[in-house]
């Protein structure tokens, strides 16, 4: 069942098999006029939170399975945004945030153990980054600063492996794939 769960959450997130995610190459690919791919990940103990205040309307969610997991998620100045964080394994840690970005959302999920993933969205507004990890001691970094509806997808399956980007002032429309 979890080779199942991890090769359909590759296939959906990343567009490849499971298999690809052993290999080292680096792929990019930007267009203007796809949108942000969508996970749902069934988890029994997820914990909806509200956040924000004074009617923001801001929502985080974080679920996780295993041991000595640690999510935090910050939304602030960011009417309409929202977090979600999953993890499944142990000893991974997950940032999220949102700061000045109205409607902007962020999505990241690790299956393994010894994993590191943070994303922030900062300024702008109606941004999206989805982030998935799927292995043991990967780390990645994401960041999009002052974009107006730019979609990041950033993936990566393995060990042991480490990678970031920063995106600043894209067009709208901009969706931009790493794996």
């Amino acid at each position: 069942m979890r080779n199942f769960l991890l090769s359909l959450a590759s296939v959906a997130l990343l567009g490849i098999s499971p298999g690809a995610g052993l290999a080292q190459d680096f792929g990019f690919q930007v267009s203007n006029s796809v949108s942000l791919e969508q996970v749902t990940v069934a988890q029994s103990n997820v914990v909806p939170q509200k956040t924000g205040g004074r009617g923001d309307n801001n929502a985080t969610i974080i679920g996780q399975q295993g041991r000595d997991n640690r999510a935090v998620s910050s939304v602030s100045g960011s009417l309409g945004a929202g977090t979600l964080l999953l993890q499944r394994g142990q000893a991974n840690n997950v940032v999220a945030i949102v700061q000045d970005s109205p409607g902007s959302m962020i999505a990241q999920a690790q299956l393994g153990a010894g994993n590191y993933s943070i994303a922030a969205i900062i300024g702008g507004r109606n941004n999206g980054i989805a982030a998935v990890q799927i292995g043991n001691r990967l780390s990645s970094s994401v960041a999009l600063v002052n974009s107006e509806s730019t979609k990041v997808v950033y993936g990566q399956a393995g060990r042991e492996y480490s990678g970031g980007i920063v995106i600043r002032n894209a067009p709208p429309g901009t969706v931009i794939r790493l794996n």
